[in-house]
């Protein structure tokens, strides 16, 4: 039995609900969707192996491949991620860090106040905590998924993991996806409680699924044309500005497709174990035999 002092995060998976945008970034910035055992990626239409909480935004930083091509100056911008597009960026099972990696590295945990970033878990009092990951932003021009769902898009070849020229085997480069969800962690008292839905407690397993869901591609388009000035979505030119009084409509609830599994996930206070039931691991030597008994 774990202790009821475990504090839980539920894992990243980006879905797009509402939108607004600022200094450059389309963002898409509310509460999450959901928090449940779903993955409609990994797991479409069945019970995820772990909890992922829905939230994303957008950044033009990467640029397409061509020959001699070493930085994206005075390069056309990069286009709209494709309708219905699927990717999952770092992976539950991953229990080591190789800082040569970009997939690695575009994973990582963040003190606000006082300023701290850590690829593992802040193991030091902070009073809010952020958790981020960058997805790969080069595509192969021709699948929207693959097996892994990874292999049809990549890191830039040239630049760095939020940024830079795509690979010749994936020229195309698409609008970085970003997802970041926020903690206020003032009253926590101990920071060596943290652990991830899948049982990490040191942060490695960290990750994010992203599907493209919009229904218009073309809107979307428009607003990533008009709508990343200072001004974002109040922007009087922006494509998205058409709610009234000249400011951009209101959020409206939605449901996901598929009814959360009836079972606590923290809701409503602590938790005696992890949903699911997976086992928490506190150093590598055992992450890596509860990765062999889940691969078993």
């Amino acid at each position: 039995m774990l202790s009821k002092s475990i504090q839980l995060l539920a894992l990243l998976a980006a879905l797009l609900p509402a939108v607004s945008a600022q200094g450059g970034l389309l963002i898409v910035q509310c509460g999450p969707l959901t928090i449940q055992r779903g993955d409609p990626i990994v797991s479409p239409g069945k019970i995820s192996s772990h909890v992922h909480a829905v939230n994303a935004y957008y950044i033009d930083r990467t640029c397409d491949y061509k020959e001699g091509r070493q930085n994206c100056d005075n390069t056309q911008g990069a286009i709209a991620p494709p309708a219905g597009l699927r990717l999952v960026t770092g992976s539950p099972l991953r229990r080591t860090f190789d800082p040569s990696k970009f997939e690695d590295r575009a994973i990582s945990h963040v003190c606000l106040d006082p300023g701290q970033d850590s690829v593992e878990i802040l193991q030091s009092p902070c009073a809010e905590m952020r958790t981020q990951t960058y997805f790969p932003s080069c595509w192969n021009r021709r699948d929207l998924d693959s097996a892994d769902h990874k292999s049809h898009m990549a890191f830039p070849a040239i630049g760095d993991y939020n940024g830079g020229v795509c690979p010749e085997s994936h020229p195309v480069a698409t609008v970085s996806v970003f997802t970041e969800f926020f903690y206020n962690t003032r009253q926590v008292k101990d920071f060596n409680r943290w652990v991830y839905a899948e049982g990490d407690t040191i942060g490695y397993a960290l990750h994010g699924d992203y599907l493209q869901g919009w229904t218009d591609q073309d809107r979307l388009e428009r607003a990533m044309a008009t709508c990343t000035d200072p001004n974002g979505a109040d922007d009087a030119n922006c494509s998205l500005n058409v709610g009234p009084n000249g400011h951009p409509g209101e959020i409206t609830a939605q449901d996901p497709e598929q009814p959360a599994p009836a079972e606590e996930v923290g809701h409503n206070g602590k938790l005696d174990k992890l949903p699911g039931d997976n086992p928490v691991y506190y150093n590598l030597a055992i992450a890596m035999l509860a990765r062999l008994i889940i691969l078993y």
